[in-house]
């Protein structure tokens, strides 16, 4: 059996490092903004800074909330980022959203989605 390195090790086993992004205008909404703290597989710090920086200003605002019906089960896309094309609301052009819940059927599954207004 192959033995682990003892630093990687700790490594593994130390606490998370936490970074904070904040867009542009977020104090507008004091206590009532919204605010997202995800665990990321970044190793590095300005990877994870980076990503934090996309994902607040995704989440800037303003935003809508959406549910569209998508065939199949798909309850893979919970949590994920996805783009979705339709004939109308806004969907003509391909849109990224972040799927926020499924109802999920034997045939297709209604996704509940946020994306930008804009």
């Amino acid at each position: 059996m192959a033995s682990v390195d003892p630093a990687y090790g700790q490594w593994l086993k130390a606490d998370a490092l936490y970074l904070r992004a904040r867009p542009a205008g977020a104090g507008i909404w004091g206590d009532r903004g919204a605010s997202l703290k995800a665990m990321s597989p970044f190793a590095l710090r300005d990877d994870a800074a980076a990503e934090a920086d996309r994902q607040a200003l995704f989440l800037a605002g303003p935003l809508v909330r959406d549910r569209v019906l998508v065939p199949g089960q798909r309850r893979d896309l919970i949590g994920r980022a996805v783009q979705i094309i339709g004939d109308q609301l806004g969907y003509e052009q391909p849109r990224t959203v972040f799927v926020i819940g499924i109802d999920e059927g034997s045939s297709e599954t209604v996704l509940t989605v946020i994306r930008s207004l804009a």
